[in-house]
């Protein structure tokens, strides 16, 4: 097996009888396990002595790179960049597509931060919490099928997660002989997932990895995240609220329908769903994201009250859902990536319903296979993820998983094992986003802030005075991209 890919899979929570059955169903899970020998590594750069040369011609000379921009900013030298791909890693003399990815250049003998995004790139350079911590350079990768990166024939049946790591894979390899420090990786959400699935396949490729509310769900609709956001998350008065809030969005619903048609001269379109299935995803939906972006504050000051007029109500539910990004006919077209995953690897979670059933037009048609793309074929495979967390419980090493006790990933966080020099930590009043780890009360924080050390051979700068100010505000916008995508 390639990269070293040797598993102990009698120890797997799942057992030797699952991964006989994964072997035996021939999924996309065993996809690339066997040798890749058929040309997914990249060609060699060059066989010269670059290393006076210019960063800008270094980065050129790597075949397959295109650079699209090169600027100073925040300390980096900040390159935008396109980097050609297989469609199929297992088919690489097949179709290609351009991979957008960024770079953030420090020094060459800094570390190296591979940032895994979920979706789309953020194409400014807002550095991770790691790659802030270490003081040292980021590679950050947009996923394949997402903004950029589209092949321009959309081969679903290649948009799995051993296609994404191996993505990943061929860059390291492409950048390595440019960066010779420790390499580790991160990754938010469902970035957080894929950074965690890369080294699964390839555990050769960086030394450590850090993940910030990796999403991990068992099924097409994970019961345990509605369990959280109804009974534990926050305090009950903000989780009654918020049900309180919902109740009355479906209550009152013939007087906040209406608002839905001031979507039309913002060119925004329904016929997929039909606005009034839209307006209930998005009241189911709410808790869930309010607590995943907002719940930081703890609070629910400043919410509506359920008696508030059908303005104030709708605007609210608008503004939380992001409705109109989320499921108009636009919006749905450009998630169809993310939905197709969902429907046949990645799962879905639990959006709670129970507590609004009598209310409830389409109740139980909140699922990843609802949604676009239409015509394909979406079978879910429950192994890819269950392979997947036996490895991050049982075998992962040099692991530190990030979570907050608001956010509703942390109900399904993925475990670690410590005897693996693995970690998880949930953080309190947070909701495990960059920032967690140097807001992390003491003894916790020296400690794991000295694994971080140690797994980068750099030493960690905690951010004092103007400098904690300006990471911070980096923190926020960072999260204020995530809303807007």
């Amino acid at each position: 097996m390639r990269s070293g890919l040797k598993r102990n899979w009698a120890a797997f929570a799942v057992g030797g009888l699952l991964g006989a059955w994964v072997l035996g169903c021939g999924g996309s899970t065993t996809e690339g396990l066997e040798s890749l020998e058929q040309g997914t590594a990249p060609p060699p750069s060059v066989s010269v002595d670059l290393s006076s040369v210019d960063l800008r011609t270094r980065l050129e000379s790597i075949a397959g790179l295109t650079v699209l921009t090169d600027v100073e900013v925040n300390g980096f030298r900040f390159f935008t960049m396109d980097y050609e791909q297989p469609v199929d890693h297992l088919r690489p003399w097949g179709t290609r597509f351009q991979q957008r990815v960024t770079l953030m250049h420090r020094s060459e003998t800094a570390p190296m931060v591979l940032d895994t995004e979920g979706t789309a790139i953020f194409e400014e350079p807002i550095p991770a919490e790691p790659t802030d911590l270490l003081q040292g350079n980021q590679l950050t990768v947009e996923h394949r099928f997402y903004g950029a990166s589209k092949p321009a024939d959309m081969d679903w049946r290649k948009l799995t997660m051993w296609q994404a790591a191996a993505d990943a894979h061929r860059l390291v390899e492409a950048f390595k002989p440019l960066y010779g420090g420790r390499w580790l990786s991160t990754g938010v959400f469902k970035g957080g997932t894929a950074a965690l699935a890369h080294r699964f396949y390839f555990p050769n490729d960086v030394h450590a990895t850090v993940t910030y509310s990796a999403q991990h769900n068992r099924g097409l609709h994970d019961a345990r995240h509605g369990r959280f956001i109804l009974t534990k998350v926050g305090d009950a008065a903000c989780r009654q609220q918020l049900a309180s809030l919902q109740y009355a969005a479906l209550t009152r619903r013939d007087e906040l329908l209406p608002f839905m048609d001031g979507y039309d001269a913002q060119g925004f379109t329904f016929n997929t769903l039909g606005k009034d299935r839209a307006f209930e995803f998005a009241v189911i939906e709410v808790p869930f994201i309010f607590w995943q972006y907002y719940g930081m504050a703890g609070t629910c000051e400043g919410l509506p009250s359920p008696e508030a007029s059908a303005e104030e109500l709708f605007a609210f539910f608008s503004y939380v859902s992001t409705l109109e990004f989320t499921f108009s006919d636009q919006a749905l077209e450009e998630s169809a990536p993310l939905y197709y995953q969902g429907a046949t690897q990645l799962g879905g979670p639990g959006y709670p319903e129970v507590h609004l059933r009598p209310l409830l037009r389409y109740a139980g048609e909140h699922l990843p296979t609802r949604f676009p793309p239409t015509g394909v074929r979406k079978q879910y495979e429950p192994w890819t993820v269950g392979l997947l967390e036996a490895w991050t419980r049982f075998e992962a090493k040099r692991v530190l998983l990030v979570y907050g006790d608001l956010s509703p990933w942390s109900a399904s966080a993925f475990s670690t094992t410590t005897g693996n020099d693995a970690y998880r930590v949930i953080a309190d009043d947070s909701i495990g986003f960059f920032g967690t780890l140097s807001a992390l009360p003491e003894p916790q924080r020296s400690f794991l802030l000295g694994r971080l050390s140690e797994w980068a051979d750099a030493p960690v700068q905690l951010p004092t005075g103007m400098d904690a100010l300006r990471r911070r505000e980096a923190s926020d916008a960072r999260m204020k991209a995530y809303r807007a995508r």
